[in-house]
């Protein structure tokens, strides 16, 4: 299973005990009570599936836009990236 940012939405929705129209793309988790906690515990949640994400880059910038391009970004980087990497190293 990948992650997706429907995914990422619903779980953050999940733990802030909101409905799932709250959680707007570009608004601030923080507005809405997201504490170290929460996020500590949607980090784990993620990496299960395999997501690379840390808890300081998403505590940096508690917004679903940024925690995606993360999540995205790197698994875009997955396979082409890191066998180029290989082969360069």
């Amino acid at each position: 299973m990948s992650l997706t940012i429907e995914q990422m939405r619903a779980d953050i929705a999940e733990v802030l005990q909101e409905p799932l129209g709250s959680i707007v793309d570009g608004g601030n988790l923080l507005d809405l009570g997201i504490d170290s906690i929460r996020i500590m515990a949607l980090a784990e949640r993620w990496s299960r599936p395999g997501a690379r994400v840390e808890f300081d880059e998403l505590a940096e910038y508690p917004e679903l836009t940024h925690w995606w391009t993360i999540v995205s970004g790197r698994h875009a980087g997955t396979g082409e990236g890191e066998q180029q990497a290989r082969e360069e190293a």
